[in-house]
């Protein structure tokens, strides 16, 4: 018998023994490319809906966004917005009356005072403030479809939202004369809520 084609300059089985290599890196490399390209593409769906449903820009107290770039003459602006729709909407701080109480005993002169400031500074409308008919703990009360900018007030004071922010009760209010406020911010004796 003689020898094929395929037996000069090494035989098929060398022949074969490249081509499964070059095949196999192929295949190595395209599974590499696959994973890498469905990562990216993972990683960035989940990004962007996580910015488009859930985040607005945000500046902290040190004049920094949470981009990291510095700013200038920006307090603190909004917060993080809750998915959460029930919260009704969060308004710019112009849109919110806000009415800052002073709850302490025995009362300590200008906290209320220096809490509108606050508050003022920050871009929030602001009442005249007050002394609180019933003192008590510190709170944040909001009116009918105002606890999504209750809440963001309790951020921008640095105050766990689910331990101050409850809804207005006429009956159990801390001051009856509110000057039409959607949301009252009382500063008590526990220390929670400061300026």
């Amino acid at each position: 018998m003689t020898s094929g084609a395929h037996d000069a300059g090494g035989g098929f089985g060398r022949s074969a023994g490249a081509n499964a290599a070059r095949g196999i890196a192929v295949i190595i490399a395209a599974v590499m490319l696959g994973s890498f390209l469905m990562a990216r593409g993972i990683g960035d769906s989940d990004s962007e809906s996580a910015t488009d449903s859930s985040t607005t820009s945000t500046t902290t107290t040190d004049g920094t966004d949470s981009g990291g770039s510095s700013t200038t003459d920006a307090p603190i602006t909004t917060v993080p917005t809750d998915p959460d729709t029930t919260l009704g909407p969060q308004r710019p701080p112009a849109e919110v009356l806000t009415l800052s109480v002073n709850g302490t005993d025995p009362t300590q002169p200008g906290v209320a005072g220096d809490m509108r400031d606050f508050l003022a500074a920050n871009g929030y409308a602001t009442a005249d403030p007050k002394n609180a008919d019933t003192k008590g703990p510190s709170v944040i009360l909001f009116i009918e479809t105002y606890e999504s900018d209750a809440r963001a007030i309790a951020v921008l004071l640095g105050v766990d939202p689910d331990v101050v922010v409850q809804p207005f009760d006429a009956a159990t209010s801390p001051i009856a004369d509110t000057q039409g406020a959607a949301v009252i911010v009382m500063v008590g004796n526990d220390g929670v809520i400061t300026v």
